[in-house]
């Protein structure tokens, strides 16, 4: 048998605000206060049927240790920014999340799910949610988006947005926030439960980055100083062709092209030898380069420097090998030759005729891998100048370095050398995954 309700007048009232025709209604739930909501409506009937609904939906909610309120998506999701923000100014959080975080919240989560109650957000949705993101720069509502405005060290920048599908780690970087905020919803009673978030991020192909076998590392530097000289000595020249089809040879390379090609060839053996990011070896100083002018006119084998490496918002000092210092002498000479005077701790080391900073050897260094039949590696994928690096770090592996060292000397973390150069250190203990016992 079922219990009688108990009459209307005291599940709820209804009244009008003076100088309104519309229906209001207050109710009060035992904890959570008293609750006021408009119906939206002129008709009485209609708003007596409406004050049941929601009365009735408000008592359920209650039952179940929810708000008896409902909250909308948005209105949680900045409350959650709120959070954020008063988490960063306490040092609980990074700084850059108090930036990244609320913006990423309010373009993506606020954009798909907007004002819709967070208790009937399901799991579909949350899937649904996924596919959308995907497809936000591409096909959603991004493709209308410009520019994306930003704020660096005070100042407000903006950018070109960048019109792809997100990465995987980017796409498992914002379901972490997106589970973070609806626990945080389940925390202060607007949820049950959290539906499960599975926005599952579709398995990439091989991500190891491109790099280059030793013997590939020996033909690109073969064939980087071949073309430090004038081509074919024979005097048959070198065919050249240009995009409108016409042809011609070339028997002697101009000054401007041999220092640029010479440039290029010091800037391959450094960063093979050091480890730098390309923006890294973009901000050396002479400076930076610790050691260097009191070692020189000394013999390679009495010399030793260290390279304060800046870039991708870190800094820290790198030990390079020896058999990058007399790149950094050719430099010097070709810095001297066209200033007329020696380099200052200020001037860059990767420096035009000019003096001026080079910014990117990209489409030289691309030119010098189609020369040494290079460009791409057994998986078809694209050699940057970010090769270098890995090279580097690939071969520091392989002869027995220590992973902790490579990963300080390198400025990354052991997670990013173990994703990314796995398999090399794999074959590092090949012999002890074949212990004596199992060798016939």
């Amino acid at each position: 048998m079922s219990t009688p309700l108990p009459p209307q007048s005291e599940r709820y009232r209804l009244f009008q605000r003076e100088g309104s025709t519309r229906w209001q209604m207050r109710f009060s739930i035992r904890g959570q206060g008293q609750i006021k909501r408009s119906l939206d409506t002129d008709d009485r009937l209609e708003a007596e049927r409406r004050a049941e609904t929601i009365w009735y939906e408000a008592t359920y909610r209650a039952k179940q240790g929810l708000s008896a309120k409902v909250h909308t998506f948005e209105a949680v999701a900045e409350e959650f920014i709120a959070l954020i923000h008063r988490e960063v100014a306490r040092n609980e959080r990074r700084a850059d999340q108090g930036r990244s975080e609320p913006a990423m919240i309010r373009r993506f989560f606020i954009g798909y799910f907007g004002t819709r109650p967070i208790d009937v957000i399901s799991e579909t949705d949350l899937e649904r949610y996924a596919e959308w993101r995907r497809t936000y720069w591409t096909e959603g509502p991004g493709k209308l988006i410009t520019h994306i405005e930003y704020e660096r060290a005070g100042r407000k920048l903006r950018r070109p947005p960048k019109r792809s599908t997100p990465t995987i780690s980017r796409q498992r970087g914002e379901a972490v926030v997106l589970r973070a905020l609806l626990r945080q919803a389940v925390r202060w009673g607007y949820l049950k439960t959290p539906p499960e978030i599975a926005i599952k991020a579709r398995r990439s192909q091989d991500n190891r980055r491109p790099s280059f076998e030793p013997h590939e590392f020996a033909k690109l530097v073969e064939t980087s100083l071949s073309r430090l000289v004038d081509p074919n000595m024979d005097g048959t020249g070198a065919e050249v062709r240009s995009s409108d089809k016409r042809r011609w040879r070339i028997k002697r390379l101009d000054d401007h092209t041999r220092r640029d090609r010479t440039v290029l060839h010091a800037y391959v053996m450094i960063g093979a030898f050091s480890g730098l990011r390309p923006t890294e070896m973009y901000n050396l100083t002479w400076g930076d380069i610790l050691g260097y002018r009191a070692g020189r006119g000394k013999g390679i084998a009495q010399r030793d420097i260290r390279l304060k490496a800046r870039g991708k918002g870190m800094s820290g000092t790198a030990i390079p090998h020896t058999a990058a210092i007399p790149w950094f002498d050719t430099l010097w000479i070709l810095f001297e030759r066209g200033m007329q005077r020696e380099p200052v701790d200020v001037d860059p080391v990767f420096a035009s005729d000019q003096g001026k900073r080079i910014n990117s050897i990209a489409n030289g260094f691309t030119e010098l891998l189609k020369a040494a039949d290079l460009e791409r590696d057994h998986r078809g994928i694209k050699r940057t100048p970010y090769s270098l690096r890995h090279f580097y770090i690939t071969q520091q592996l392989t002869h027995g370095a220590e992973v902790t060292d490579i990963a300080r000397n390198c400025r990354t973390s052991l997670a990013m050398i173990d994703k990314h150069y796995g398999q090399v250190r794999l074959e590092r203990v090949v012999d002890r995954l074949r212990p004596e016992w199992t060798r016939a």
